[in-house]
């Protein structure tokens, strides 16, 4: 069969990628690459990606495996025996993109750290993702989402002026190092043909999330640990009936917010005269802004907000933005079937072409449920030599690991 083209469609067509990562980051980098159109294999043990298990389960499926392995074929391997390891170190020798996330040495007991596969396949662009890299004083520390963005400073960043640092409420470290590393490996891709060789990415959840936040890095050089906020009153205003957001980034956007809400004395006084001053005074300001909204509904206020040109939002449950006229207009939400589960909800990828209903990006493997198919076209085993590996517990089908 002539190998696919790139194209728009499928612009890493004929890409060979051999995923062995677990949880959200690695897998969800791993996706993208699929998403984008590269063969990728999902090595897990027989009990799944540990993303199969956080979370309410659906058969095989979580909210993190949905997210994560979509467009994917998942192979079972007992990584304990000298057989597993035998055929990851195949399969990881016809890979383009290998991509691993277990703590800094244990790729190496397994035999498929960097120096082995990179031995073995001279091109392989070999993605390491690890809580804070492979060097330095903390390599071996365990981490997670929530360490990395307390680490990062993402959590001080997060907080209240007057409450106790707090997480996103979402995988946002792990997320943002997926996307730094589908960044890197892409690129690195592209490159790869001039380079004439692979090479190592080290990518850590610490670095990806202080690199999300360059800017508050920079404002904290420069102005000090707690560098006062720069748009005072943007925020979140409770209504009568819900939640509104309100933010500036021009002067005219205060003028038009202190009219609406009935204060156009507040134009005149000294203390909110520049975003500077407003964020001199800010406890002056707040209450008294935070009380004007209270009066009204959310809806009332949009539409006043919105005639006098100052940007606000209504604050949505995920479900509201998805049921929103907007979102279903412009097409941003595909729902895609998988059997005994109601239609999953998959936003489509920002600028990605969106596959058709009947694409294989647009299906979710179950643990180990295409390990023969794999086994066939990737190693040229027949059905005997597979039928020996399952015998001998190498490698689990799916009617074994739902046992």
């Amino acid at each position: 069969m002539r190998a696919e083209s790139p194209s728009y469609d499928r612009p890493l067509a004929g890409a060979k990628v051999l995923d062995l990562s677990q949880g959200i980051a690695g897998p969800y980098c791993g996706m993208l690459l699929a998403q984008y159109g590269a063969e990728v294999i999902k090595v897990e043990p027989a009990e799944g990606d540990w993303g199969r298990t956080l979370g309410a389960r659906f058969g095989d499926h979580t909210a993190i495996a949905l997210s994560g392995n979509r467009g994917k074929r998942s192979i079972a391997l007992d990584l304990k025996s000298a057989g597993g390891r035998g055929l990851l170190a195949r399969l990881a020798a016809r890979a383009d993109v290998f991509i691993e996330n277990f703590r800094p040495g244990v790729s190496e007991r397994l035999g498929v750290g960097y120096g082995a596969v990179q031995a073995a396949n001279p091109n392989v662009i070999y993605v390491s993702i690890s809580a804070f890299g492979q060097n330095g004083p903390r390599r071996s520390q365990p981490g997670s989402d929530m360490v990395a963005q307390a680490f990062s400073g993402m959590m001080m960043v997060n907080r209240a002026p007057d409450g106790p640092p707090k997480p996103t409420g979402f995988y946002t470290a792990d997320t943002v190092t997926a996307l730094y590393a589908f960044q890197a490996v892409a690129m690195s891709l592209a490159a790869r043909a001039f380079e004439g060789k692979g090479r190592h990415l080290d990518i850590s959840l610490v670095h990806a999330s202080a690199a999300f936040l360059t800017q508050k890095v920079i404002e904290g050089r420069l102005e000090g640990a707690a560098p006062k906020k720069i748009n005072v009153p943007a925020g979140s205003y409770r209504t009568r009936d819900g939640w509104i957001t309100v933010t500036l980034t021009k002067e005219t956007h205060f003028a038009g917010l202190a009219r609406t809400i009935g204060r156009e004395d507040l134009l005149s006084d000294a203390r909110f005269a520049s975003f500077a001053a407003r964020a001199e005074h800010a406890e002056a300001l707040l209450p008294i802004v935070r009380e004007a909204f209270a009066d009204r509904a959310s809806a009332e206020w949009l539409r006043a907000l919105a005639e006098a040109d100052v940007l606000c939002s209504p604050i949505n449950s995920v479900n509201d933005w998805a049921a929103d006229p907007h979102t279903r207009a412009v097409g941003t939400i595909a729902e895609e079937d998988l059997p005994e589960l109601p239609p999953i909800p998959w936003v489509k990828i920002p600028g990605a072409v969106h596959p058709a209903p009947d694409d294989a990006r647009t299906r979710w493997p179950d643990i180990g449920g295409d390990a023969q198919d794999i086994l066939r076209e990737a190693l040229g085993l027949d059905d005997g030599a597979i039928d020996a590996l399952v015998a001998q517990g190498v490698v689990i089908l799916k009617s074994t690991t739902s046992a």
